[in-house]
């Protein structure tokens, strides 16, 4: 089934009825492949109650058109784990938001410029950043800390879809220095609340 045939498809506004159009085009596609994964009426049945439990958050059309570009590139039945990931990245596509590589790629190399005045593709690298600590992204190997920045930007994702602020970069606000020197003291505690919120 190629792209011209499933776009001329009427996608259904209830969700239980794309679900059901779903797998008759996964049917149709991948038929042999189909059958042994579901054998009976049981094993369908179930299988669509799951997918709709996890795919009800998204919308329709998004949703028909991953199966979409799916059903164009793949040779084997896709998983609803395939799925998934399918919306995902034809929303980071939409949304002009980096791929969780590309992002990570971008928050290591901030260097030594202030996260507030860096360029950002989005806010979500940002928050990401923030939430894994600019110090460590500066500091540690790639190799112990892309792991932990991919999983805080898996999360900036998740939580984008009810958390607006997600999309804002906190606003900068300008420092007034004093018009005489501080103390040692208040130097130090000056510093360590640098320290403490840029690295």
């Amino acid at each position: 089934m190629n792209g011209q045939l499933t776009s001329k498809i009427k996608i259904p506004k209830s969700q239980v009825e794309l679900i059901n159009l779903i797998f008759a085009e996964l049917e149709i596609t991948f038929h042999n492949q189909f059958h042994k994964a579901f054998p009976d009426e049981e094993t369908l049945t179930l299988a669509k109650q799951l997918w709709l439990a996890k795919l009800e958050k998204y919308q329709n059309e998004i949703v028909f058109r991953a199966i979409d570009k799916i059903i164009e590139t793949s040779k084997y039945l896709p998983s609803l784990s395939a799925v998934l990931n399918q919306i995902k990245e034809l929303k980071l596509l939409e949304q002009n938001i980096p791929s969780p590589n590309a992002a990570y790629i971008e928050a290591s190399s901030l260097g030594e410029t202030n996260p507030l005045n860096f360029n950002w593709s989005h806010p979500f690298v940002y928050h990401a950043g923030a939430k894994v600590g600019w110090y460590r992204l500066k500091t540690e190997s790639e190799f112990d800390i892309k792991k932990a920045f991919l999983e805080a930007y898996e999360e900036i994702l998740d939580e984008s879809e009810f958390k607006e602020n997600l999309l804002l970069l906190p606003e900068i606000k300008e420092e007034f220095t004093e018009e005489k020197p501080l103390s040692s003291d208040l130097q130090k505690l000056r510093l360590e609340k640098i320290k403490k919120k840029y690295l």
